[in-house]
């Protein structure tokens, strides 16, 4: 017995092809992934002898310059999903400048304000940017030299304008691969304890005294993240490292210099062809560089060039990213906050500080520690009076919270915003203080994937917020809050809060 087939006829083709058709299309359609563009570009600032010094508690001016400023903008584009990164050794994550910065790039790029995010490499050689109206230069046809801002920053938001002016045009398909090396050459923690419990800053001469060899806790990961265009050829690289960059810093002897994350990214950029490299800081908060306050120039460079040896090594060693798509989000975290002082400690500790500001004035070189904070003998008697005298304040308010029965009403939490975002395989958190090692540590052992960027002086500058373990001290670093004004300290689990909060973005843009 013969098989006959069906030929429908030509009514019934073409009713099934008006049914099936648009079916697959649409199936198709709700079947493709996103494709993940990027672009990038650098740009640089050549600052001036005699310009306004940034970093320094005194009226200082720039000495000497070595080199220029480089500043990188990364954009990336994965369907609705739009972020721009502006990098630079310059304090963009700081108040008017943060605004501004954002503003001319999301301006020029045609993005919400919150689609662009500014984070510093946290250099401490840089001139003062002044920038007195900020929001105009993200306002249609503003005169950008009429937005109050500085010579040098006049130039720098320009720079930023002409970069973002020019990105769209250069966006192109890119797959994600990264990679990562140990180097301890650079920094230790600078977190110390005394035998009787009590936290120390370890400066450069306590490192000394502990050995040339003392490390400590640090976070060593010296991470790459290359986004590979066509022909295999690299578009951008994230080039991401922990650690004060202050090796060859003076806040009594300002000089202009893009210190060894500079040097290390410019090492990166000519293996990659002289592509745009942009620096990630890490959680620095308690991870100094070796030399503070007496390295040289020439050990900054040093340093650099270890970074950069790294950097490379781990260009040289990168994974493909299982997947080539973008998602980012901002989150809230709330941050606890302890009670204030009691009144007789607070009354105790503004005699010591008037004491210490005193005899600082007057030059006695026995001014080396006050109300837990310890200074280097680098520093001027003068000086250290002057890094005490900027906490009185804090004393001040206080004692009156205190005395007039405020303080019970006083904010539990100090609620902040953080950027979290996922490159491929690759996570990104962006945190506006400057987190505690401790804190990086735990969030890249708890992510959902193999490489995370803890980034910190992002979209934001809340000084020093300490991990749980170091919420009662009372050094510089854990004990910043007094140099904000009216912030009670902090308590557990401090930065640590953003761990939850973090973890879980991570783990809604991996699905």
């Amino acid at each position: 017995m013969s098989r006959r087939r069906f030929l429908p006829c030509a009514w019934t083709r073409c009713r099934l092809a008006a049914l099936v058709l648009p079916a697959l299309l649409f199936a198709g359609r709700t079947q493709a992934k996103p494709l993940l563009r990027a672009s990038a570009t650098t740009f640089s600032n050549q600052p001036v002898v005699g310009s306004a010094a940034d970093y320094t508690a005194s009226d200082k001016t720039i000495q000497r310059v070595i080199g220029d400023l480089k500043t990188t903008l990364v954009l990336f584009e994965c369907g609705e999903a739009e972020l721009c990164i502006i990098t630079s050794p310059f304090p963009i994550n700081v108040g008017p400048l943060q605004i501004a910065c954002r503003s001319v790039a999301a301006k020029e790029l045609g993005l919400p304000f919150d689609s662009v995010i500014a984070a510093s490499a946290h250099d401490h050689c840089v001139p003062l940017i002044k920038v007195s109206a900020p929001k105009a230069w993200g306002e249609p046809g503003n005169d950008p030299p009429k937005s109050g801002a500085n010579e040098i920053g006049r130039q720098f938001l320009e720079g930023v304008g002409a970069a973002a002016r020019g990105l769209r045009a250069k966006l192109a398909p890119v797959t994600v691969e990264w990679g990562v090396v140990q180097e301890t050459r650079l920094v230790y923690n600078r977190r110390g304890k005394r035998a009787d419990g009590t936290s120390y800053f370890i400066r450069e001469e306590d490192r000394v005294k502990l050995g040339e060899n003392y490390v400590g806790l640090i976070d060593p990961d010296a991470m790459v993240v290359v986004l590979r265009g066509a022909g295999t050829k690299p578009v951008a690289a994230l080039a991401f490292y922990t650690g004060h960059p202050v090796t060859a810093y003076n806040p009594e002897v300002p000089f202009s210099f893009g210190q060894w994350p500079q040097v290390a990214c410019e090492k990166l950029s000519a293996h990659l062809g002289g592509v745009p490299v942009a620096f990630i800081q890490g959680s620095a908060g308690d991870i100094n560089s070796k030399y503070m306050l007496t390295g040289t120039v020439e050990q900054a460079i040093e340093l650099g060039g270890f970074l950069g040896d790294s950097f490379v090594k781990a260009a040289d060693t990168l994974h493909k990213s299982a997947r080539s798509d973008f998602a980012w989000e901002r989150d809230n975290v709330g941050i606890p906050l302890a009670d204030l002082p009691s009144v007789e400690t607070l009354k105790r500790d503004l005699a010591s500080i008037d004491d210490f500001v005193h005899r600082g004035r007057a030059g006695d070189p026995d001014t080396l520690s006050c109300v837990g904070m310890n200074f280097p003998l680098a520093l001027s008697p003068p000086y250290r009076a002057q890094l005490v005298q900027m906490v009185r304040p804090w004393y001040v308010w206080a004692l009156d919270q205190r005395q007039s029965g405020l303080a019970a009403s006083l904010p539990k939490t100090c609620p902040l915003q953080v950027v979290v975002a996922r490159i491929g395989d690759v996570g990104f958190v962006g945190m506006p203080w400057e987190a505690f090692t401790r804190t990086a540590h735990q969030l890249k052992e708890q992510a959902p994937l193999p490489c995370v960027l803890t980034a910190t002086y992002v979209d934001g500058s809340e000084g020093y917020i300490p991990d749980a373990t170091a919420c009662d001290d009372r050094d510089y670093q854990a004990g910043y809050f007094r140099y904000l004004g009216t912030r009670p300290p902090y308590r557990a689990p401090g930065g640590d809060a953003v761990i939850g909060v973090a973890i879980s973005a991570l783990e809604r843009l991996s699905k």
